[in-house]
């Protein structure tokens, strides 16, 4: 059977305003994740139920509170994501995020790095992307249509949006121009032999690309309670934002809100 170029699946979600980045749940597993938490903790006890109900409820919100995340870890997702190379260097950061835990050792803190080597192996996670080595890139680059400044004060890591005084179209407009030449050039070096994964070194950051992630619902809350919040970059905010939306209503069975997560 013949093989197709990746496009926007049927029910993805959109995330940036330009219409080409989007986040879509490819696959689930068909059990109820919800009523899987609880009975993965359940069987501590040797039981199990069939129905998900309020008392249920708040044992998966005691669970969470309480750091038993192991429960979380036996419902996988799978998610399609068109995305600029800088948003996904964030996201990628979450191929762990499965195997998220902390460790002590006669008290003190060690690292997570070096009990990921002794017990974790297989961290339950995984991030396949488009190669720029096997595919030339598509001309599909994000730019911002409002240009933002780093705050004079407080976390650096955070931005505000320029005033209205500030040239954002004149901006937007030269970055466009920039990365339209990169792209010149870029195909200029693989017109004259280079090979792509050479000739892909001078891209920006923001061009587009794809990938399949494949992660536990503790791996997904994870990353939703550290990429919702006010002070994450807006675009990966934005991807955040999305894979709430796709599992809303698992996220809220568990009593999960989206309110707590973007605090």
């Amino acid at each position: 059977m013949a093989t197709t170029k990746l496009e926007m699946p049927a029910g993805a979600h959109p995330t940036l305003d330009d219409g080409i980045g989007f986040v879509a749940l490819v696959d689930r597993m068909l059990s109820d994740p919800a009523l899987k938490v609880v009975n993965a903790a359940r069987i501590s006890y040797q039981k199990s139920k069939n129905e998900f109900g309020e008392a249920d409820r708040k044992l998966a919100g005691f669970l969470w509170e309480h750091g038993h995340t192991s429960p979380y870890r036996h419902s996988y997702f799978t998610f399609h994501w068109k995305a600029p190379l800088f948003v996904f260097r964030q996201a990628f950061k979450y191929q762990i995020g499965s195997g998220w835990r902390k460790y002590e050792v006669d008290g003190e803190a060690v690292s997570l790095r070096v009990f990921d080597v002794l017990f974790d192996t297989d961290k339950g996670c995984s991030w396949n992307e488009i190669s720029g080595r096997y595919v030339q890139w598509e001309p599909e680059f994000y730019v911002p249509a409002r240009m933002r400044a780093n705050p004079p004060h407080g976390n650096k890591q955070a931005s505000i949006e320029l005033s209205e005084d500030f040239d954002h179209e004149g901006e937007r407009t030269r970055m466009i121009a920039e990365c339209a030449e990169s792209f010149r050039l870029y195909r200029e070096r693989i017109e004259r032999g280079v090979a792509k994964e050479i000739a892909r070194m001078l891209l920006p950051q923001n061009v587009y690309t794809q990938a399949y992630w494949t992660v536990s619902l503790q791996g997904v809350m994870h990353f939703l309670e550290q990429r919702m919040k006010a002070d994450a970059q807006l675009e990966i905010r934005r991807y955040a934002e999305a894979v709430w939306d796709l599992l809303r209503e698992d996220l809220e069975r568990l009593g999960i809100r989206r309110e707590s997560l973007a605090q």
